[in-house]
């Protein structure tokens, strides 16, 4: 396996971005869905924007930082322990959420990220 994506649909990795642009157009009315890999979420964070980046990589630094101190505190405080764990289930749960949210946002918006996305499997179009 190698460090950078591979291109498992060479189809769309050929196409011109004028195809690209009607899919997207045709996305952005809702005549095609897009169905996001959940196995992949957080593979390609570097090809998505800064913001959306950035915001991914501190909600689930968030989840791994609570979910340690959830273990460090069970000895000190098992009140602390609680609350650390709910926000370990709460921000895991969030990543994941947000993490289809902006992959679709980035598919609408940006005609790059939707090729690079479907040349690599990341999403899937749907009807």
């Amino acid at each position: 396996m190698s460090k950078y994506p591979e291109i498992k649909n060479p189809k769309y990795h050929e196409m011109s971005f004028g195809e690209v642009d009607r899919i997207r157009e045709k996305i952005k009315s809702g005549e095609l869905g897009v169905n996001i890999k959940q196995t992949q979420l957080m593979l390609y964070l570097n090809q998505m924007s800064k913001k959306h980046s950035f915001i991914l990589k501190m909600t689930q630094n968030a989840s791994i930082i609570s979910f340690v101190f959830m273990i460090v505190f069970i000895f000190v405080n098992w009140r602390l322990t609680l609350l650390f764990f709910i926000i370990a289930i709460v921000s895991g749960i969030l990543v994941n959420k947000l993490a289809n949210k902006y992959i679709f946002e980035e598919c609408r918006d940006d005609r790059v990220f939707l090729k690079f996305a479907l040349a690599t499997g990341l999403v899937e179009l749907k009807k």
